[in-house]
């Protein structure tokens, strides 16, 4: 008797296993300079990356997808740790959950239905590649609003130490503060 096939690795571990090598750069550089660089990246990219999809060679849709995918990943290698930045502790889940979710719905739900509106009004196939820039652009604004959150403790988060000796020396701290 043979085993079962193994299951298919789960969207989640592959989008963890495609930003891997952005994972640490956004704790080295910064979240807003990811966030920039997937924001400018969905400005600059999206018509040639649409041009190539269209010619619809294998190697050149690919090349296309890799020109949209390599945007993408600045972005999500750094969601996971700039969405929570934006809600203080006691609101955090419940504030991220309704954000996030009322945002994908609104906007990731109905991009289909505005992009095959744009098409079918104009006439234009590149009308989905400047849905994306006019979109980058809204992302490029709330980029250059967004506090800086690499390397600092969330607002509202209890401090955390890695040896006994930093404890004693934040209690200390905190003793000669009040």
């Amino acid at each position: 008797m043979s085993a079962p096939p193994a299951p298919a690795p789960e969207a989640d571990e592959q989008t963890t296993a495609t930003s891997h090598p952005f994972l640490p750069l956004s704790d080295t550089v910064g979240r807003k300079p990811l966030l920039l660089a997937g924001s400018v990246g969905f400005l600059v990219l999206p018509v040639p990356a649409f041009l190539l999809i269209g010619t619809g060679h294998w190697i050149w849709v690919f090349v296309g997808l890799l020109l949209l995918g390599l945007p993408l990943l600045c972005l999500l290698a750094t969601m996971s740790s700039v969405l929570p930045a934006l809600f203080p502790t006691a609101l955090r889940y419940g504030a991220l959950a309704i954000a996030f979710n009322v945002s994908v719905s609104l906007f990731g739900g109905t991009a289909p239905l505005a992009v095959e509106a744009l098409v079918g009004a104009t006439g234009n196939d590149l009308m989905p590649a400047y849905y994306v820039m006019a979109f980058a652009v809204v992302g490029i604004i709330a980029v250059a609003t967004l506090k800086e959150s690499a390397g600092k403790p969330l607002e509202g988060s209890p401090p955390s130490v890695a040896t006994r000796e930093e404890a004693r020396e934040l209690v200390q701290a905190q003793y000669e503060r009040s």
